[in-house]
């Protein structure tokens, strides 16, 4: 049986383009799961992501991250 892929989707906010304006997980983003809040920055929850296995795969102000199990 396979397993999903976990994703993790990040949105920019609009007041300040350096911070989670919203966010959807769908799976794991484990160990990363507590950088990834409203209001918190962008960069530590993608530094996190990239470390652990996730790629990014769209970018803009919204980040797709994807990682296969």
């Amino acid at each position: 049986m396979r397993q999903f892929p976990d994703v993790a989707i990040i949105v920019r906010s609009k007041r300040n383009f350096a911070n989670i304006g919203k966010f959807r997980i769908i799976g794991s983003a484990n160990p990363c799961r507590r950088f990834i809040k409203v209001g918190a920055p962008v960069k530590d929850a993608v530094l996190c992501l990239l470390q652990n296995g996730f790629t990014i795969t769209e970018q803009g102000n919204v980040g797709v991250f994807f990682r296969t199990r």
